[in-house]
């Protein structure tokens, strides 16, 4: 199935749009009971905007026809529904390995309830990289061993139109800064420099991007996307495949990782580092070193301006420090790619 639309989510859109789940998602749980017979068990994930609160999607576990299955509910419209992804991704995925999880049951999308359903297979596996958890070497190395199959065997007819726009960084600095005045507007750590380093970063990110072709990827290939299950891995978030320049699907899960360093109680700037370090060799190892550059600098510019501010609490003892390494890695960069 092809389409002419080029991706089903729009984070940064949908945030101001979206109708809260929080204060409806009884209802909703109700609703799909009386449908399907749906027994709900306890809440795996909830998914808000930035750190904001505001709740566009929830998973919960319990059973479905006698079977351990997830139910997941999407608050916000997508353009393309998350199933019509999954039947996509696996008409043309020649992987052996890597596939997504199995649909039982969905409910579409509809104005007046604003939500869409869908009841999918429990997957009991474990992640190979855990979020707010210190990473072995192996660990990273095999996360990337897995991105390679999926580059190499899981996206080799996409089924979106192609997205023909350059990036419009300039617009992207500044939806970015105004949400995170929204989001937190007395964060200590917001300087006004930020917004200039980050349109120095910008400029050059244009000029190094020059004709570069956009790619067919997955664009939120996060720790958490990712489940190793017996000789299986299952990938998740399937709403975010979209066009993105190189290697922004190689970077985006360590971009998070590192900032999900704040949750493990007593860690310091050293240890960070040494992760941040292990990461970064593993994804050198991936190809050109100008075009990762770019997908780093991209991802450290959204770091700077919102990620840094809205993920994790100004107290946190290294929240500081976060958003100090953050700012040095966009000048390392740009000190790079010059």
């Amino acid at each position: 199935m092809g389409s002419n639309k080029s991706a089903a989510i729009n984070t940064g859109e949908d945030f101001k749009k979206v109708k809260d789940l929080r204060g409806r998602e009884k209802n909703i749980i109700d609703d799909i009971y009386r449908e399907t017979g749906f027994e709900i068990g306890e809440l795996i994930w909830s998914s808000d905007y930035f750190g904001s609160g505001v709740v566009g999607a929830v998973t919960y576990r319990g059973k479905y026809k006698n079977k351990k299955a997830v139910l997941k509910i999407q608050g916000a419209k997508p353009a393309i529904s998350e199933v019509e992804m999954i039947e996509s991704f696996e008409k043309q995925n020649k992987s052996k390995l890597i596939r997504t999880p199995k649909i039982f049951w969905r409910k579409k999308w509809n104005d007046k309830s604003q939500y869409e359903a869908i009841i999918m297979e429990e997957i009991w596996g474990n992640k190979i990289v855990e979020e707010g958890k210190i990473s072995g070497k192996e660990n990273i190395k095999e996360f990337f061993d897995i991105y390679r199959e999926y580059r190499d065997k899981c996206i080799r007819k996409p089924w979106l139109g192609k997205e023909k726009n350059k990036e419009k960084i300039g617009e992207m600095i500044e939806k970015a800064w105004q949400l995170s005045l929204k989001i937190k507007p007395e964060s200590p750590f917001r300087r006004g420099s930020n917004k200039e380093l980050a349109s120095t970063a910008a400029s050059l990110l244009e000029k190094t991007w020059g004709e570069t072709e956009k790619e067919f990827v997955h664009g939120h290939l996060s720790v958490n996307d990712i489940k190793k299950q017996g000789s299986e891995v299952i990938i998740f978030s399937n709403l975010f495949w979209k066009w993105k320049y190189p290697f922004y699907d190689a970077v985006f899960g360590y971009h998070w990782q590192i900032y999900s360093l704040h949750k493990i109680a007593g860690i310091g700037p050293e240890l960070i580092e040494e992760q941040r370090n292990l990461w970064l060799e593993e994804i050198y190892k991936l190809g050109d070193r100008k075009l990762i550059g770019a997908a780093l600098l991209e991802r450290a510019i959204a770091g700077l301006l919102l990620d840094s501010f809205a993920y994790i609490d100004s107290n946190n003892p290294v929240a500081g420090y976060l958003v100090e390494a953050t700012r040095a890695e966009v000048k390392r960069l740009i000190k790079e790619l010059e």
